[in-house]
């Protein structure tokens, strides 16, 4: 499946990304990550700095869920899809290193990824536009800006 540009958008936009993975128990694990992006229009990848859970569960069972959510807003998408650990010698490996030493500019070492292939994506939406469908966007940045405390 090809990512949609506001998808690929929100992944450019995001700081954040939250990676889910399940082991072979059934015992899942959700975990943030701050180094990723979007790979050939058809993945997200994912430099695995500090995540030993995910590696294990991606190993055992190669399903993957990461979801990305703008926090002022509160839009975002969800996608699913097999799951890869990739480390030196694999296929797309160094170009997929390369593409994350760009973001972490070797200040975050890593020596795998992860990446996540998009089998399905659906939308992330805030309840409140769904009970309330007149919201706009405007009104929930100025809500979440009042939330949060973010003055300008």
């Amino acid at each position: 499946m090809i990512l949609a540009s506001n998808v690929i958008r929100l992944i450019d936009e995001s700081v954040l990304c939250w990676l889910a993975t399940c082991s072979v128990s059934g015992d899942p694990s959700v975990s943030p990550k701050e180094v990723f992006e979007a790979f050939n229009n058809d993945s997200v990848i994912i430099a695995n700095i500090a995540s030993p859970n995910s590696a294990r569960n991606i190993r055992e069972n190669p399903k993957g869920c990461v979801s990305f959510v703008n926090v002022f807003t509160q839009k975002g998408f969800q996608i699913k899809g097999a799951a890869q650990y990739l480390s030196v010698g694999d296929n797309d490996y160094a170009e997929i290193e390369h593409q994350l030493l760009k973001i972490t500019q070797g200040k975050y070492p890593f020596k795998s990824v992860f990446r996540v292939m998009a089998d399905d994506v659906s939308e992330i939406l805030a309840p409140r536009y769904r009970l309330f469908p007149e919201t706009t966007e405007e009104e929930q940045i100025s809500s979440a800006l009042d939330r949060y405390g973010v003055q300008f």
